[in-house]
C-alpha cells in the first residue's frame, strides 16, 4: 500500500511538472517558443514585428503666466481643453516602437477681465497643428503568464505645422463712466499672437497598454511636453481717455501635460528574420 501510494505521487508530481512546462511554452510570445518551430529557417532567430494605426484622444493641462494685473483689472486661469488625433506606428516584437500622426494641439490661456467684482473669461490661443514623432521602448511586461499587458517609456518630438509669427486675435473691451457733461472712456485691448518657437517641443511619456485581441488593443498614457515660454502670448494695453495707462502680457508656458487613452488595430503582422549569433 506504501509502495502504491509513493508510486502514485511520483508519477502526479512529473505529470504536474509536465503540464506547467506545456503551459509556460503556451503562454510564450510566438518568437521565443520552442513547440512553433522555425522550420523555414531553423539557424535564424525570428522577430515578430507589425505595423498599426490607432485614434486617440484626451485632456491636455496649459499653464501660463501674467506679468501685471493692471490694479486688478485683469487675471488668468488655465484654459485645460480636449484633443484628437490619428497615429500610425511599427513595433518590433512588443520591445520597441516607432510612431507618428497627427493631433490637434489646443494653446490656450483665459483672461479674466473685471467687471463690477467679476471675472469675465476670455479664451485666447489657437489650435497648433502637431506631428509626433516618437521612439517608445518596452519597460517591463505586467502579466508573467498571458504576457499581453505592458509599460511603455517614450521621448519624441512635436512638430507645430502652423507655428509662425502672426496676430491670432485682436479683443477690446470698453467702459465709460461720468455724466453727460463728463464721461470718461476705459479700454483694454488684448492682441493674441502665436509664435515660430512652436515649430518643436519634445515630449516624454509614460503608457500602460493592454491587448483586448490578436490586433487590438487599448492603450493609456500620460505626456509631458516641454518647449519654450510664450508659444502663445497676449500683450494687454489699458487706456483712458485714449491715454495709455499701463501695459500687461500674459503668456502661455513651454511645460504642458496630456492624459488620455489610444486604441490602436495591427493591420499588417509578420516576422524578421535575425542570425543567432547576434
Amino acid at each position: 500500500m506504501k509502495y502504491l501510494l509513493f508510486l502514485t505521487t511520483v508519477l502526479l508530481t512529473i505529470s504536474l511538472n509536465l503540464f506547467g512546462q506545456e503551459m509556460d511554452e503556451y503562454y510564450k510570445p510566438p518568437s521565443q517558443r520552442k513547440d512553433v518551430r522555425n522550420s523555414a529557417y531553423p539557424n535564424l532567430n525570428r522577430k515578430a514585428v507589425s505595423l498599426y494605426v490607432g485614434l486617440e484622444g484626451g485632456f491636455k493641462k496649459n499653464y501660463f503666466s501674467l506679468d501685471n494685473n493692471l490694479n486688478n483689472l485683469v487675471g488668468g486661469q488655465r484654459a485645460n481643453a480636449l484633443f484628437w488625433g490619428v497615429v500610425l506606428g511599427y513595433n518590433m516584437d512588443n520591445r520597441w516602437a516607432i510612431e507618428s500622426g497627427f493631433f490637434q494641439n489646443p494653446s490656450y490661456f483665459v483672461l479674466l477681465v473685471n467687471s463690477r467684482g467679476v471675472g469675465i473669461p476670455n479664451r485666447l490661443g489657437t489650435n497648433i497643428q502637431t506631428i509626433p514623432l516618437r521612439f517608445k521602448y518596452k519597460l517591463f511586461t505586467l502579466d508573467a503568464i498571458t504576457k499581453t499587458a505592458f509599460i511603455y517609456v517614450g521621448a519624441g518630438v512635436l512638430l507645430g505645422t502652423n507655428a509662425q509669427d502672426k496676430k491670432i486675435s485682436t479683443n477690446n473691451f470698453l467702459a465709460v463712466t461720468g455724466n453727460s457733461a463728463k464721461r470718461d472712456s476705459f479700454k483694454l485691448k488684448a492682441d493674441t499672437f502665436l509664435q515660430k518657437k512652436g515649430l518643436a517641443q519634445l515630449e516624454f511619456s509614460i503608457e500602460l497598454q493592454g491587448r483586448i485581441s490578436n490586433s487590438l488593443s487599448i492603450t493609456v498614457f500620460g505626456r509631458g511636453n516641454f518647449g519654450a515660454n510664450g508659444i502663445v502670448r497676449s500683450d494687454l494695453t489699458y487706456s483712458i481717455n485714449a491715454n495709455k495707462i499701463a501695459e500687461a502680457q500674459q503668456i502661455l508656458k513651454g511645460i504642458n501635460y496630456n492624459f488620455g487613452l489610444v486604441a490602436k488595430y495591427d493591420i499588417a503582422k509578420g516576422y524578421k528574420y535575425k542570425s543567432l549569433k547576434n
